[in-house]
Parts: structure tokens; C-alpha cells; sequence
């Protein structure tokens, strides 16, 4: 449970860290800080990984284009991990010999990334 409240709170900061920035820059309004403010509170308990931090990140991407670095990030670790993941069954495959499923495994997933 703590692990989830630090990723939803490590979120919550970048996002307070953009908006204070937009707000310095006079790209956004206080209003407009508020409103936004009110939307991540009220949705942010929905985020409990990356990939629902992905949706929630589109979402508000939807509404606040301001946003749209974040979400790419979020989405480069996501794919960072799958890489990850296929990298390390493609050499689990090959440790066993089984070079044509490696290469399959490799394939896919280059061609899904």
C-alpha cells in the first residue's frame, strides 16, 4: 500500500511542479491551476501502475495538452519494461536452446514496439 500512495504521490508532485511552472510563466490562470488541481485530486486515486497512469495521463492530456510530456514518459517506461521482459525471455529461450522461439520472441516484440 505504500508503494502505491509513493507512486501516486511521485505523480501528483510532477504534475504540482507543472503546474507552478505553467502558473510562472503565466501559461495558465489560477483558476485554470485550480480546476485542474480539482480534476487530478479527484482522479488520481485510480492510478496504481504505469499503465493506469498512462490512462489517466491520456485523459488529461485530453483536456490539458500541458500534459503531454508526462504522458510520453510515463509511456517510455512502460515500453522500457516490455523490452526488458522480452529481452530477458529471449535469453531464458536461448539457455534452453530453443533458438527459433527466441527468434519469434524477438521478432514480435520488435514488430509490436
Amino acid at each position: 500500500m505504500a508503494q502505491l500512495q509513493t507512486y501516486q504521490e511521485k505523480l501528483e508532485e510532477k504534475i504540482v511542479n507543472m503546474l507552478i511552472d505553467a502558473l510562472e510563466k503565466k501559461e495558465i490562470t489560477e483558476e485554470t491551476m485550480s480546476v485542474i488541481s480539482g480534476y487530478v485530486l479527484d482522479h488520481v486515486t485510480a492510478v496504481i501502475d504505469n499503465k493506469s497512469a498512462i490512462l489517466f495521463l491520456g485523459a488529461l492530456v485530453e483536456q490539458w495538452k500541458m500534459f503531454e510530456p508526462l504522458l510520453i514518459m510515463e509511456k517510455s517506461i512502460v515500453q522500457k519494461q516490455i523490452e526488458d521482459e522480452v529481452a530477458d525471455g529471449v535469453l531464458l529461450l536461448l539457455e534452453h536452446g530453443k533458438l527459433d522461439s527466441a527468434i519469434k520472441l524477438a521478432k514480435s516484440a520488435t514488430t509490436q514496439l
